[in-house]
């Protein structure tokens, strides 16, 4: 039997400005949403950080060629036992460098989730999706 948290909502979405300021008022949303929905305290970080470094990844490269600052968007859903975290912009998508020292958020993400796609179109934008699988299971909440 499945626990239900009547006053936490299974889906919630945002957009606003590209950021880093925004980027962590949301990082600090989805910590209280995660948490309240019962998620496995041992994947909380994993899942913050994961999308942490997604919206930071479009705050820092989604509109660097552009002169005005874009928008981003995070749709975040729990059903049928999966955490999905959409993260996407309209910018434009810059494929990560050689260096050592930068470009690896998306790497780190696709490191603690259990799956991460990014798709990536010309004119239309990124977008990111991290899945968690039973991420309540271990909390003893299924």
């Amino acid at each position: 039997m499945t626990e239900s948290h009547s006053s936490t909502p299974h889906r919630w979405s945002h957009t606003a400005q590209a950021e880093s300021t925004v980027a962590t008022t949301i990082r600090r949303r989805l910590r209280s949403w995660v948490l309240e929905l019962g998620v496995n305290g041992a994947l909380v970080d994993d899942i913050v950080l994961g999308v942490y470094e997604a919206l930071a990844n479009v705050v820092e490269h989604a509109y660097s060629s552009s002169p005005e600052t874009g928008t981003m968007s995070i749709t975040v859903t729990y059903e049928h036992e999966t955490l999905t975290v959409t993260v996407s912009d309209t910018g434009t998508w810059r494929p990560p460098t050689s260096t050592t020292t930068r470009s690896h958020g998306l790497q780190l993400a696709a490191a603690v989730a259990d799956d991460l796609s990014v798709d990536h179109r010309p004119g239309f934008g990124t977008v990111v999706t991290a899945v968690w699988s039973k991420p309540l299971a271990a909390a003893g909440r299924i």
